[in-house]
């Protein structure tokens, strides 16, 4: 019994340990080298491979093993198995962690360099000391990014305006050796990329063209590893905008540029982009203008000119205004000839290069309503000599005159002096008021009357007489300066007022007793205003009258200019800001009326003024800076 029992013990222990060791035969590939034992191959279930989106290469993954020195990773585009010895030039094997000097110790590992798009199959085996694993293969085949994008796209540095050249990047120490470079419409060259270059991932590209836009491609020898397209921006060409009418504008720009595409949109807008743009005429880029159409009466625009796709010119402009409707319109011959019986709502057109004058018919018949006059074309000129109402009338506007006094320094454009008649409203905008004694004077109205005077982009030059600037309301009643006026509003807006030759000239001058007067000065340019005794206004006074006014200059005007005519002489409300004088200019009797020297002269400022009958033009110095030039009158910010 004894040896039948240890005879079953030895035959059963026999048996399991077959058993065991047919178990690691399966897990440890004992079957293929009986010399070593290896239970440290790769879990197949945890060998996995993550591509990368922009550039042809994978990491690969796996479970580390205990007791494993390195391992060894190969790949191809063609199938793997045990039959194929590794490094296999005939399959296009490659292998990675095989020398000594690039030894894979851990789990992730980075394959660069690899085909885009193609199909690679993976195996890979465990090493310790002299002893190998067997392969284990991932069981599914991967695939790199089909097209890499390794360059970035260029920066606002990395493309400086006007400079001609471009800074390329891409991650550093990727395999590269040169860019392909292919201007729109021209002929591919190449710009090799040094060693030290592609180990720092950024190579500057010189000697292109502003304005122009350019195809970069990076390669590694015959490879392509990506592209980028790029426009290199330029200093912006000078343009402008001429013949402006309600509808339209002529838009030319420097000969330099064949520009191709404009857009025009209101400027309140968002600056678009080429997408949106209107290509040009071969015709129209031949002569480098475009007429632009369909546009909207007394609306600001910006024009922009494209060139290669990116703007290279914008123009600001405002249309003219429209002809109001509602209104009998003759021309101003035919007015005159008629002029006693007009009634209603009148539009009278001026045409460029009329010589009309209204010396004879200044008084405005009891039956009109409202009044324009409609400067056609090139401002204009017509002669105006106290325009007087003598019924309600609402409205007296001129548009786009050169108006000259028929009596120089000894009238005015407007002249109320008929205690039966009114006028509501004076408009007067996009015109020349040249050698009157000035602007508006009211000596009599209609009892309680409300009267608005607005005057914008206009020049106003040339007032001749003591105490009667733009607006003079002193005496409406007589010499009692009862001030019959209900309210009194001034509103100077984009206005540029030159030159006085008369002494003691005031701006605005009320009666004292006179309530509810709004003074409104905006974006405006005074020059030139030297005579003595000056001052913006006289008897403007109380808690019912308010003075406004911003971003406005004050050049080569008498240093002893008086805000008011004396301090005790104030609005209750005096609201000024962004108000600006030069160097060799003061404020006297400012009140509560703020200012900021600017730290040139006046003749520094405006070393040329042109000042000849119709024409006026002042010219900035060439050291005047934008900001300087954005104070004021804008016409002159050429």
């Amino acid at each position: 019994m004894k040896n039948i029992k240890n005879i079953l013990g030895k035959g059963v222990f026999m048996l399991l340990t077959s058993l065991a060791m047919i178990s690691c035969t399966e897990k440890s590939d004992w079957e293929i080298d009986d010399a070593y034992s290896r239970p440290f191959g790769t879990n197949r279930d945890g060998l996995s491979v993550t591509t990368d989106d922009r550039v042809a290469r994978v990491t690969v993954n796996w479970d580390a093993m205990p007791g494993v020195d390195y391992y060894i990773i190969e790949i191809s585009t063609n199938e793997l198995n045990d039959e194929i010895p590794m490094g296999s030039e005939e399959n296009g094997n490659l292998v990675y962690g095989n020398d000594a000097d690039s030894r894979i110790a851990r789990s992730p590992y980075v394959i660069n360099d690899l085909q885009a798009g193609a199909t690679y199959y993976l195996r890979i085996k465990s090493v310790t000391g002299d002893r190998e694993s067997l392969w284990v293969y991932m069981e599914r085949t991967f695939s790199p990014v089909s097209e890499e994008t390794i360059l970035n796209v260029p920066s606002e540095d990395d493309i400086p305006v006007a400079a001609g050249r471009v800074r390329m990047s891409w991650e550093p120490g990727l395999s590269v050796t040169h860019f392909v470079i292919t201007e729109a419409g021209g002929v591919p060259y190449n710009q090799d990329i040094t060693p030290l270059q592609a180990v720092a991932g950024e190579a500057w590209i010189e000697g292109l063209n502003v304005f122009s836009s350019y195809n970069i491609a990076i390669y590694n020898n015959n490879t392509s590893r990506g592209s980028q397209n790029v426009t290199i921006p330029g200093l912006e060409i000078d343009s402008s905008i001429t013949d402006i009418t309600d509808v339209s504008a002529l838009f030319s720009w420097d000969a330099s540029v064949d520009v191709t595409h404009y857009v025009c949109i209101p400027s309140t807008e968002a600056v678009p982009d080429f997408s949106v743009a209107t290509a040009l005429t071969s015709g129209e880029i031949a002569t480098h203008s475009v007429t632009i159409p369909n546009l909207a009466h007394s609306t600001e625009y910006t024009a922009y000119a494209f060139y290669n796709g990116s703007i290279c010119a914008r123009t600001t402009f405002t249309t003219r205004k429209g002809k109001p409707s509602g209104y009998t319109e003759m021309t101003i011959e035919d007015a005159l000839l008629d002029w006693a019986n007009l009634s209603g709502n009148v539009l009278i057109t001026v045409s460029e290069g009329s010589n009309a004058s209204l010396a004879n018919n200044n008084s405005i018949a009891a039956g009109v309503t409202n009044m324009v006059f409609w400067g056609e074309g090139s401002q204009p000129s017509l002669g105006v000599h106290n325009m007087q109402p003598t019924g309600s009338l609402t409205r007296l506007e001129f548009y786009n005159i050169d108006m000259y006094s028929t009596s120089p320094g000894g009238n005015f454009v407007v002249y109320p002096d008929n205690a039966a008649g009114s006028v509501g409203q004076v408009v007067i905008s996009s015109s020349m008021m040249r050698d009157f004694r000035g602007i508006v004077r009211i000596r009599k109205t209609v009892s309680n009357a409300e009267t608005s005077i607005e005057i914008d982009d206009c020049v106003i030059k040339g007032l001749s007489s003591g105490h009667y600037g733009i607006l003079h309301a002193s005496d409406i009643t007589g010499s009692s300066g009862a001030g019959s006026l209900a309210s009194l509003r001034l509103n100077v807006t984009n206005t540029t007022v030159a030159n006085f030759v008369g002494a003691a000239s005031t701006m605005v001058r009320t009666a004292s007793s006179q309530e509810n007067v709004t003074i409104d000065v905006a974006n405006c340019t005074f020059y030139g205003l030297t005579t003595s005794g000056e001052a913006f206004t006289r008897d403007v006074r109380g808690n019912t009258c308010t003075f406004n006014m911003s971003n406005t200059l004050f050049a080569a005007t008498n240093s002893n200019f008086r805000v008011f005519y004396s301090t005790s002489n104030v609005p209750g409300s005096v609201n000024w800001r962004s108000v600006y004088t030069t160097n060799d200019f003061t404020f006297a009797n400012t009140g509560a009326a703020t200012s900021s020297g600017l730290s040139l002269s006046s003749s520094q400022l405006f070393p040329t003024c042109t000042d000849n009958g119709p024409v006026f033009e002042l010219t900035y110095g060439a050291d005047v800076s934008n900001d300087i030039k954005a104070i004021g009158d804008q016409r002159w910010n050429k």
